[in-house]
């Protein structure tokens, strides 16, 4: 199966025809197996940490696509399909959108759950330190991004040369923020800003968040 894909692929004329630059992000053109995975191409902004991956799954049969945002990956769903040509047909539809998207923030985009929040408008969030123990501010609740399941990205500190960060989120469905840490990659839920109002999350950020971000470069040293 993934030999007459391969095949497909090199043969593919929508592949032969991608723009080398959109919106200020790069074409690779990859065709190259990784593992289970067949990676096709990808629209790249080393700027901006952020890509744009069309792939074959070799397991599920499926092409797919990897957004990347910083250190966070999320496959987007809206672009799972089994043939070629579907997957040009969605393509066509959706990719330049997409990266656009990834390009530059779109207020809207978030839902009208979110906006009642009232996170974009947060005097706060506009406030945060742009570095923290050596930890940059890659997203902030001004222009938040929109997740897995219902969270949105609200803020994130990152370090990408050790591939760590914090990470806070805002969920619809349960209307609570939360938050997460990743050491070089490796996940780690932390309960520190669980809360349900923007007013607690406030608090908890003042009190706490020098102080996480300093133990986890001591943690990272």
């Amino acid at each position: 199966m993934m030999e007459k894909i391969v095949t497909q692929l090199k043969e593919w004329s929508f592949l032969q025809n991608l723009e080398p630059e959109f919106a200020g992000f790069m074409l690779t053109t990859e065709l190259m197996q990784c593992d289970s995975q067949y990676r096709i191409f990808t629209y790249h902004s080393a700027a901006k940490y952020r890509s744009f991956s069309v792939l074959y799954d070799e397991a599920t049969k499926e092409f797919l696509v990897r957004v990347v945002v910083g250190l966070t990956e999320m496959c987007d769903i809206s672009f799972i399909i089994g043939d070629l040509a579907g997957l040009e047909q969605l393509l066509n539809l959706r990719m330049k959108e997409t990266i656009q998207r990834l390009a530059a923030f779109d207020e809207t985009t978030l839902c009208s759950i979110f906006r009642e929040k009232k996170i974009t408008d947060w005097s706060f969030g506009a406030q945060l330190p742009q570095q923290l123990a050596g930890f940059d501010l890659y997203i902030t609740p001004l222009q938040p991004v929109k997740s897995l399941n219902g969270s949105y990205i609200i803020i994130d500190y990152s370090d990408f040369s050790v591939e760590s960060n914090l990470l806070i989120y805002y969920n619809i469905y349960r209307d609570e923020f939360f938050g997460e840490l990743r050491v070089r990659r490796t996940p780690r839920v932390i309960s520190t800003f669980d809360t349900k109002q923007l007013s607690e999350l406030e608090q908890c950020l003042k009190e706490h968040l020098e102080r996480i971000l300093t133990e986890l470069r001591l943690e990272l040293t």
